[in-house]
C-alpha cells in the first residue's frame, strides 16, 4: 500500500471506531464530529448496496468487453491457443493497471468497480498461466495443480499486500495448503506449518506497524492455516486421505487400531479444546471463531461414528443445551461486579449493533407469522325479499 492508502485505511478504522463508541454510548455526537475533522476521508466509497451493484456490473461490462473483442478480432476462432491466452494475459496487466489507477490516483475505497478490477485482473492472469502449464509445459492435472496453486497464491499475495484485500490472503493460504499436499508428507506440512507460523501471524496481526487492512490479512492467513490444520488432523480426513487425495498421493490405510489413528481421533477432540482455551486465555477473537468451528464439526464427528441416538434427537439435545449454556454465562457474567468477570461481559461494548440487528430481522423473517387478518369485513348480501304494489297495495315476494 502506498502512505497514502495506508494513512487513508488508519484513518478509517479510527473513523469507525468513533461511530461505534457513539452507538455503545461512551462519546456524545461532538467527539464524533471532532474525531471525524481530525482524521478526515479523502476516499471515494459507495454504500453497501451500491458497492456490490457496481461490483456485478463491472463483472459482467469487462467480460462482454473482452468476448466481443474476442470475437471481433477473431481471436477465439484462431486455432492457436497461444493467441486467446496472451489476449487473456494483456487484459490481466491492463486490469491490474486500472486497479491500481482506481485506488491510487482516483482515491477509490470501498467503491465495488476497484474490488472487481482486481478480482478479475487475477482471473485472466490465471488463465493465462493455466494455458501455459498444459499447453507448451505439457503437464498433467496432478503436475499441474501445485503449479497454479502458487502462481495464484503469489497473484493474491501481491494483492493483499498491495491494494489491502484481506480475503485475497485468505485464499491465498488455502491454495498454498493445495500446493502442500502434493509432496508425500503433505499432511504433515498442513500440521507443522501452522503451528509454526502461528504465533508470528498473532503477532503480525496486532502489530501497529501495520495498517488495518495488512492486520485483517494476517488474521484471515491465521484462520484458512488452522483450519487447515484441523482438517489434516480430523479423524474422517484421516480415514477418506482427504489430503493425499487432493494431491493425488494417496498413502496405505492403516487400520483402526493403529497408533496413528487412535492419535487423530485424540486431536480431532483436543484441537478445538485448546483453540477455544487460548482463546478465552489470549482474547483472541481468530482462535474463539476457529475454535467454536472445529468444536461443532468435531460433535458432528463424534454423533456419526457414535450412535446413541437419533440424529434428530442429538440435534435438539444440542441446540437447547448451547441454548442453556448461553443463557446460564449471561447470568453468570451479569452477577459479576459490574457486570463482567475476568475481564468478560455480555454487555455490547463498542461494537456496531447493526450486525445484531441484522440478525433479528432476519430471524423475524424466518420466523411463522400468523395470517394475515382483514381489518374491515366486508358486506354480505342477505336476501329479504321485495315489495310491489300501486294504488293502495302491496305485496311481498
Amino acid at each position: 500500500m502506498t502512505p497514502d492508502c495506508e494513512r487513508a485505511d488508519r484513518n478509517d478504522a479510527v473513523r469507525s471506531a468513533a461511530r461505534n463508541w457513539r452507538r455503545a454510548g461512551a462519546i456524545d455526537e461532538a467527539t464524533v464530529k471532532a474525531i471525524a475533522a481530525a482524521v478526515p476521508d479523502d476516499r471515494v466509497r459507495a454504500g453497501p448496496v451500491f458497492r456490490v451493484l457496481l461490483f456485478i456490473f463491472t463483472l459482467i461490462a469487462v467480460n462482454a468487453g473482452f468476448g466481443f473483442l474476442s470475437l471481433f478480432l477473431q481471436i477465439s476462432d484462431s486455432k492457436n491457443g497461444g493467441v486467446f491466452a496472451v489476449f487473456a494475459l494483456v487484459t490481466g496487466i491492463v486490469l491490474a493497471v486500472a486497479t491500481e489507477y482506481q485506488i491510487v490516483p482516483m482515491r477509490r475505497a470501498q467503491g465495488g468497480t476497484e474490488a472487481a478490477t482486481s478480482f478479475l485482473a487475477i482471473g485472466y492472469l490465471m488463465g493465462a498461466a493455466a494455458w501455459l502449464v498444459f499447453e507448451p509445459l505439457k503437464l498433467d492435472f496432478r503436475d499441474a495443480l501445485p503449479v497454479l496453486c502458487l502462481t495464484g497464491a503469489a497473484l493474491a499475495v501481491a494483492a493483499a499486500w498491495r491494494w489491502g484485500y484481506p480475503l485475497y490472503a485468505g485464499a491465498a493460504a488455502a491454495a498454498l495448503l493445495v500446493a502442500l499436499a502434493r509432496p508425500p508428507a503433505g499432511r504433515l506440512l498442513w500440521i507443522a506449518l501452522p503451528l509454526a507460523a502461528a504465533p508470528f501471524l498473532l503477532r503480525l496481526s496486532e502489530s501497529p506497524r501495520l495498517p488495518p487492512a495488512h492486520r485483517s490479512s494476517f488474521i484471515a492467513v491465521l484462520m484458512v492455516a488452522l483450519v487447515g490444520l484441523y482438517v489434516a488432523v480430523h479423524l474422517g480426513s484421516w480415514e477418506e486421505q482427504l489430503v493425499e487425495e487432493i494431491g493425488e498421493a494417496r498413502l496405505r490405510l492403516p487400520p483402526q487400531n493403529d497408533t496413528l489413528w487412535w492419535l487423530s481421533v485424540v486431536a480431532t477432540a483436543l484441537v478445538p479444546v485448546v483453540l477455544l482455551v487460548l482463546g478465552i486465555r489470549s482474547r483472541r477473537y481468530p482462535l474463539l471463531i476457529v475454535g467454536a468451528g472445529t468444536a461443532v464439526a468435531s460433535l458432528v464427528t463424534l454423533r456419526w461414528y457414535v450412535h446413541l441416538v437419533p440424529v434428530w434427537v442429538a440435534i435438539t439435545a444440542s441446540g437447547a443445551a448451547l441454548v442453556g449454556l448461553v443463557l446460564g454465562l449471561r447470568r453468570w457474567l451479569d452477577a459479576g461486579p459490574g457486570k463482567e468477570r475476568g475481564g468478560f461481559t455480555a454487555e455490547p461494548l463498542f461494537q456496531d449493533l447493526a450486525r445484531q440487528r441484522l440478525l433479528e430481522m432476519g430471524a423475524a423473517v424466518a420466523s411463522f407469522s400468523p395470517e394475515a387478518r382483514n381489518l374491515q369485513e366486508e358486506p354480505k348480501f342477505a336476501g329479504g325479499g321485495g315489495q310491489f304494489g300501486g294504488g293502495g297495495s302491496s305485496a311481498e315476494f
